[in-house]
Parts: C-alpha cells; structure tokens; sequence
C-alpha cells in the first residue's frame, strides 16, 4: 500500500502527472519551428534541415540514456539504427530536396549553404529548440528514476519514432512548399501534424494500457 492514499505506478507506465509534462514540452519544443515557419517566413529548405539538425538533438539525448539503462546490448542495437538512418538519411535527402539545379550542384553547394543558415537564421531557433531537448531529457531522467527514487522505469529512445517523422516530413514538406496553393500554411500544417505525432509517441503507453486485451475479461471472471 502506498502512503498517503497514493499509488506507485505499475510497469513501465508513466503516472498521467508525467506524462502532461512531457506533452507541453513537446508543444513548446515545436512552437520554435513554428515560429520559423510563421514569423521568419522559412521555406521547406530550413524546415527541413532544422528537423534533421532535431533528429541529431535526439541522438545526443538518446546517447546520454543508454549510460542510465541497464539493457545495454539491447539499446546500443536501437541507437546504431538510428544514427545510420537519422544522420545519413537526413542530411542526404537536405541536398537532394534543396534548392540545387542538380545533383552536383548540390554536393558542391549544399554543405555551404547549410553552414551558412545554421551560422545564421537558425542560430537563436536551434539553440532555443536544443535547450528544450535537453530540458526534456532532464525530466525523463528524473521521471525515470535514474538519480534514485523508489520507482525505476525504463528509459525510452525517442530516435525510433523521430526516424518515421523525419522520413514524413522530409519527404512532403518540399512538395507542400512548390505544389500547395499556401506553402506557408501548408508548412503550419506539416509541423502541427508532426507535434501530433510525438504527442501520439508520449502518450502511446497509455493508449495501451487503456486496449483491452483479448481474453483478459474472461480470465477475470
């Protein structure tokens, strides 16, 4: 029995409290991109490379879980993944989806452009939207039980679902941006939907737990 008519979390399901955090975190994280897309007036070229330039946050937050949870060769399997898929799939397609002629020109041209955005528009945005990230691995950490406590959850990397939001947006924020009749509404569109999407992924173990299992009713019975 827990003190004080409170009840330890079962499993490793995040009590609802946690789970709240975690979301306006993820809204606040996104409310940076937002602002690029709404009050800087970015095109698809530094949406996307800021999603990549998160997909890397994630796999240094990601690196910093594997030392706090103890199935090691498990975890190091998952982070391998997603680092092959995250850095290279995401900074290739960043060149093959930019503003080149060609592809050559994108090899010769795409890196230095990137550079230059990230030493200059990007900068003040990408260190609000690492700041956040770090923020968010404080509480999971916390959250975890990781600095002691009486509950100890397992840690969960963020990267395999960040490897189907980047795919996601990578892949139809260019095509919003010269096909749609209002790209910059259709770029809100794509980072709202992307917010939903990790919104889904924090609230997916809960979601879960409120599926009724096949055969559970009748066993209890």
């Amino acid at each position: 029995m827990a003190r004080n008519g409170l009840q330890a979390p079962k499993g490793n399901v995040p009590p609802r409290s946690s789970l709240i955090i975690r979301s306006v975190f993820v809204v606040l994280t996104n409310m940076v991109v937002l602002d690029g897309v709404i009050r800087l007036g970015w095109n698809a070229v530094p949406l996307v490379l800021m999603f990549i330039l998160e997909g890397v946050a994630v796999l240094v937050t990601d690196f910093v879980k594997y030392f706090f949870d103890k199935d090691k060769p498990k975890i190091r399997t998952i982070f391998v993944i997603e680092c092959g898929f995250i850095l290279f799939y995401g900074f290739f397609a960043s060149l093959v989806f930019g503003p080149y002629a060609s592809l050559q020109a994108a090899v010769d041209d795409g890196f230095r452009l990137q550079r230059t955005m990230i030493a200059g528009e990007l900068l003040t945005p990408l260190a609000g939207l690492f700041f956040m990230r770090l923020v968010r691995l404080g509480h999971d950490l916390v959250d975890s039980g990781a600095f002691g406590g009486k509950v100890r959850r397992k840690l969960q990397l963020d990267g395999g679902g960040w490897m189907f939001l980047l795919f996601f947006a990578v892949m139809l924020a260019p095509l919003v941006a010269r096909s749609g009749p209002n790209p910059t509404g259709g770029l809100v569109a794509l980072v709202i939907l992307k917010t939903l999407g990790e919104l889904l992924g924090v609230w997916a173990s809960r979601i879960e737990k409120w599926i009724p299992k096949p055969g559970v009713k009748n066993a209890k019975r």
